[in-house]
């Protein structure tokens, strides 16, 4: 069994490209329909010369490449510990617009691990950023779950 300390590398496993019909459907389903990211006419106007994907879409994108095929559950699963509860996301930061056609990758690592006042439960903190295909870093944020000892 292995230990959860800061600095450790959270290996994550996908990339995702995400298209028009991505874009579109997921401006649907949260409703982020600002003219930037639903009208392509408007967006030409602007610095980005097309559609951008909206902050908070970004940030649900990115938090799905570090939690797909349960990577998280594994990780803290490995050093026998279950999630219990997703408490929080702290300091998100968009860094750069995410545009049709855009492939994101995700780099996760363990901020703090500590134990809370129940002896089972400990508090798990890692920080997500994620990067498109140049390299270029699009989002960065901290994550904080409450993990359960397994019996």
């Amino acid at each position: 069994m292995s230990t959860i300390e800061a600095g450790q590398k959270i290996p994550t496993r996908v990339r995702r490209t995400l298209d028009v019909g991505d874009f579109s459907i997921l401006h649907q389903l949260t409703w982020f329909n600002m003219a930037v990211h639903s009208d392509s006419e408007y967006a030409k106007g602007t610095w980005f010369k097309e559609r951008s994907l909206a902050g908070p879409i970004i940030f649900v994108v990115a938090d799905g490449l570090v939690h797909n095929a349960d990577t998280i559950a594994e990780f803290v699963g490995n050093a026998g510990y279950e999630i219990y509860a997703y408490i929080g996301v702290d300091n998100v930061k968009i860094t750069k617009p995410v545009l049709f056609g855009d492939t994101l990758r995700a780099d996760a690592e363990v901020v703090d691990f500590r134990p809370t006042k129940n002896p089972k439960m400990s508090l798990f903190l890692y920080q997500n950023r994620t990067y498109n295909q140049r390299n270029e870093q699009v989002i960065e944020y901290t994550t904080t779950m409450m993990v359960q000892k397994k019996d």
